[in-house]
């Protein structure tokens, strides 16, 4: 390693945060050193996916590359932004994987909305795709946290301790959403369809 490779090991992190506004890679690889390990692991008990997580640490480091211009000393310690950016990445990561979730839920529903091969008779084939369709409609009135757990449960049959894992949500609150869920979805399709909601 080089001299400038030495400076940066006897910098400060602020010292080493300035060297990076000033597109010093040696600096920010110094950075990376001292904390990629603490940023990885606050991101994996977050995420609680290593692949995820290696990810964000990535990110999170290219973030203080393009915006370490934007770093101010005076509201706090290089290790508190460092970590502000991983969180917010994380959250940003989770946002994405719940619009990927929905996403399938919605694909799901949609191959539910199929009627059955085995509808020979007409008049069933016809009541099947008039509650379907009534079913559907009724569940895009629902709040989407509802929509999404009833989704899960009644077209992709996860249990509610697989929905709160899949969508990392508490049991107790997937019970609750699936729960008022159904109450609203009783309300929407009227007393004559109950008893298949």
């Amino acid at each position: 390693m080089g001299t400038a490779g030495q400076d940066c090991d006897v910098l400060s992190d602020q010292e080493l945060v300035l060297e990076i506004a000033e597109k010093n890679r040696r600096a920010l690889e110094e950075l990376y050193a001292r904390f990629s390990g603490p940023i990885y692991s606050l991101a994996v008990r977050m995420l609680r996916d290593s692949g995820a997580a290696e990810e964000v640490t990535q990110d999170t480091f290219f973030n203080v590359w393009k915006r370490a211009g934007s770093y101010k000393p005076e509201r706090g310690k290089v290790t508190a932004w460092l970590f502000s950016i991983c969180r917010h990445r994380v959250i940003d990561e989770i946002r994405r994987r719940k619009r990927r979730e929905q996403t399938h839920v919605h694909q799901d529903v949609e191959l539910a909305d199929q009627p059955a091969d085995d509808t020979n008779d007409p008049t069933r084939f016809a009541n099947l795709r008039m509650q379907r369709g009534m079913l559907k409609d009724a569940l895009s009135k629902l709040r989407a946290e509802q929509r999404v757990v009833i989704e899960l449960a009644y077209f992709g049959g996860l249990t509610h301790s697989e929905i709160a894992s899949r969508l990392g949500q508490p049991l107790g609150t997937v019970k609750t959403r699936m729960r008022l869920g159904l109450r609203k979805l009783r309300e929407v399709v009227g007393p004559q369809s109950r008893e298949w909601v």
